[in-house]
């Protein structure tokens, strides 16, 4: 792994020129050793070893508005888990893809998390590296596998020098970072000439069971709390970001579908999985709000279900949109 100096360290928007504080943060990154540690231990290493200024820049570096999962790390698998044959058939697309590339692609993955995407590909034999800000979901992917590579660190701000990667991954992250855009030129330079960007996406139908309960939950919270939920329209800011970015780089795109299936669901689960917040679009509506929120919402998911129990077929696919740079 190819990581950046201590002079060329960028933490949260900071420039560290020559900076004995901040040195000991950048050897870390640059053992091994402390890849096989958990994430656990390398926070006391971290405290024990950092002055308390550097700690707090350390800590509290970043900008507002980024989205830890810390708070879902342990139901996320459960909650954006695919099928095994699903699961297959996007480990096979993107093995196929990379390939490509190199025989022995290196990939960065950014917004690792749990690891649902990677730790199949380490499976298959690729080396990847991955960025996350979470310490849970990175816990959750040591349970998985000790051999993938961690780091924490923005999206925005990948700590790696030029050209050290063969394709860059962004599965489901670019609606959550303050900036698609910045995200997306920061990881350009890290890739090889001739390299891939790839942006997989878990895709919804039109007129999908999934849009139909997000317009009965985004019409209600607006009525109950005067909030406009984050609804696809930032998903579509993000995804046009990615979009301009390499092709102002001159890169050619092209869209594989991989994976298509049928995700069963019932009413009750919609309306359980939305008492425990489970999805980060529903991280801003207030506790305070939620019980009369589920009460209102009850009869009309209901409706939409035929009964709190009946299941009901949600269509999914699973599409890489590939970016081959120049």
């Amino acid at each position: 792994m190819s990581l950046v100096t201590p002079r060329e360290a960028r933490l949260g928007g900071l420039r560290a020129e020559n900076s004995t504080e901040l040195e000991p943060y950048h050897r870390i990154v640059d053992s091994a050793m402390i890849m096989s540690l958990s994430i656990g231990t390398m926070i006391i290493w971290l405290k024990r070893r950092l002055s308390k200024s550097a700690w707090v820049i350390l800590t509290t570096m970043g900008m507002p508005d980024l989205k830890s999962f810390d708070r879902v790390a342990h139901v996320y698998d459960d909650t954006r888990g695919m099928p095994p044959e699903v699961v297959r058939s996007v480990t096979a697309g993107l093995l196929a893809a990379l390939r490509e590339v190199s025989a022995a692609p290196r990939l960065l993955e950014v917004g690792i998390g749990t690891g649902r995407i990677a730790v199949p590909l380490a499976a298959e034999g690729l080396r990847i590296t991955g960025i996350d800000i979470s310490s849970k979901m990175l816990a959750e992917l040591r349970e998985k596998r000790r051999d993938i590579d961690v780091l924490f660190a923005e999206a925005a701000l990948p700590p790696f020098r030029e050209a050290t990667f063969d394709a860059v991954l962004f599965v489901h992250i670019l609606h959550l970072v303050p900036d698609a855009e910045a995200t997306v030129r920061a990881a350009l330079p890290l890739v090889r000439s001739g390299g891939m960007m790839i942006r997989g996406q878990e895709e919804r139908p039109p007129g999908s069971l999934d849009e139909r309960l997000g317009d009965i939950l985004q019409r209600t919270v607006r009525e109950l709390c005067g909030i406009e939920m984050e609804g696809r329209e930032r998903h579509a800011r993000g995804e046009a970001a990615f979009e301009r970015v390499v092709r102002e780089y001159g890169a050619r795109l092209e869209r594989r579908r991989v994976a298509e299936w049928h995700r069963p669901m019932t009413a009750r689960q919609v309306q359980d999985g939305l008492a425990r917040k489970d999805m980060s679009g529903a991280w801003q509506i207030p506790d305070a709000a939620m019980p009369e929120l589920l009460d209102r919402l009850a009869p009309l998911v209901e409706a939409v279900f035929g009964g709190m129990d009946v299941e009901a077929p949600a269509a999914r696919a699973f599409d890489l949109h590939i970016a081959r740079l120049p």
